[in-house]
């Protein structure tokens, strides 16, 4: 697992992400490391999450769907066309509050091309657009953290996860 990691490493701090991202490298991966499932690498592109009770408890009853949770809320649709697909099974179904891809991107706040959900490049240019949107009058560990939630008691939650995964990269 700690080579996954050192590659995934290697892969977010390569010219093709840095160049664009003014955020440091060690804050993006540990968002996408505490964004990402337990059940798959660093990095991991092809995930759609669930952020309802009610819309999970629909989900769960479409049977194009059922094979493809990895738990009670999080589908791993395994490919870019498979996730478009699915993502608009759920989109049909009025199910829309969810998190995208390698960097849980929610699609209510966050628009892009249903594909570039799933395109780790792509979802890594609009989580970096997110981060610094929310850090322009003041760079903040709270404004950083923002970009999982602006409730207090869930920012600071966040804003905990994200220092304890920057201390582990050091």
């Amino acid at each position: 697992m700690q080579i996954v990691h050192f590659m995934l490493m290697l892969f977010f701090t390569s010219s093709l992400f840095a160049k664009e991202c003014v955020v440091d490298d060690r804050i993006m991966y540990a968002i996408a490391e505490i964004e990402g499932h337990r059940d798959t690498p660093v990095g991991y592109p092809y995930l759609i999450s669930i952020n309802s009770k009610k819309d999970k408890l629909k989900a769960k009853r479409i049977k194009e769907l059922a094979p493809y949770f990895l738990d009670s809320r999080t589908i791993d649709c395994q490919g870019e066309s498979q996730c478009t697909s699915l993502l608009s099974i759920l989109n049909s179904n009025g199910i829309f509050n969810l998190d995208l891809g390698s960097f849980q991107i929610n699609e209510l706040y966050w628009k892009m091309d249903k594909r570039d959900y799933f395109n780790i490049k792509k979802s890594y240019h609009k989580a970096c657009e997110i981060v610094m949107s929310h850090n322009k009058m003041k760079w903040s560990w709270e404004n950083i953290a923002k970009y999982h939630s602006k409730t207090k008691s869930h920012n600071l939650k966040y804003k905990k996860y994200l220092l304890a995964k920057i201390e582990k990269q050091d």
